[in-house]
């Protein structure tokens, strides 16, 4: 059982609800004013009021990596600030920060995301940490560690985790992704890393786009899903239909070294906009 030992530390520009709520990361759940979060072998609690954030289940060092608070936000807000639009979505989700995920995890979840809502690849991920990972409590909450690379390897448990068309690919994921390998693509170009999640079935631009941008620390990535194509299209594109892989060059043109930020507040601000 983890231990219940309540640490706090003072953070600026930073939201807690906006970057634990933008379509980053999916094991988590709120009760009451925490949110208790999964994250490979780590199960934590963490809230926040006004300057000064909470948690326990973690150390500091892993919660201020964790959450890019060492990363200067104003700095990479006024780099993407280049419209009004992008303008608006800042002013109304400031604080809004990267995760920074472990890439095999982050790898399987947006695998998991293809043709799903945000609800349905929770249920997926917390399906098969229940099946593959292992028990951890906390506050008498239960959450699961995720299953490390190799321990995916029961096919028909996969499909039984309401995993659906995606079963293969997480199957084949196990059997042929090497961890190593995959941290070693943070070396690599932003093509030559893309080109090489793209070789694993089931990654098409989107995964890889986002496994890069929430794992491997490729802030210009631009992933492209539904709500970004609309806001998108909406606002630079005359609401013209364009194709997905239009839209990534625009946003990496666009909004330089940063475009990954500049999508997550797009993101989170079309989900309000538009709906």
């Amino acid at each position: 059982m983890l231990r219940n030992n309540i640490r706090k530390i003072k953070v600026h520009d930073f939201n807690l609800q906006y970057t634990l709520e933008s379509g980053q990361i999916f094991r988590i759940k709120k009760i009451d004013d925490w949110y208790y979060v999964n994250a490979q072998d780590k199960f934590f609690k963490i809230r926040q009021t006004g300057n000064e954030i909470e948690y326990c289940g973690v150390d500091k060092e892993f919660v201020i990596y964790f959450f890019s608070l060492n990363e200067n936000l104003p700095e990479i807000l006024n780099e993407i600030k280049k419209d009004k639009y992008i303008g608006k979505a800042i002013a109304g989700y400031r604080g809004l920060r990267l995760i920074k995920q472990e890439p095999w995890e982050c790898l399987i979840s947006f695998i998991c995301s293809s043709a799903s809502n945000i609800p349905g690849i929770r249920a997926k991920l917390n399906n098969l940490s229940k099946s593959f990972g292992r028990k951890l409590l906390l506050d008498g909450h239960q959450g699961y560690t995720f299953p490390l690379n190799g321990k995916l390897n029961d096919y028909e448990k996969i499909r039984d985790a309401k995993t659906g068309f995606r079963a293969g690919y997480i199957f084949e994921a196990n059997n042929i992704v090497d961890i190593t390998h995959l941290n070693s693509l943070r070396n690599k170009s932003y093509k030559d890393a893309k080109d090489e999640l793209k070789k694993i079935k089931g990654v098409g631009g989107k995964v890889a786009d986002c496994v890069l941008l929430f794992s491997l620390g490729f802030n210009q990535a631009f992933p492209v899903d539904t709500w970004i194509k609309k806001i998108m299209q909406l606002y630079y594109f005359n609401n013209e239909t364009v194709s997905n892989e239009k839209i990534r060059e625009f946003g990496v043109d666009h909004f330089g070294e940063y475009a990954g930020y500049a999508q997550q507040y797009l993101y989170i601000y079309s989900r309000d906009e538009l709906t």
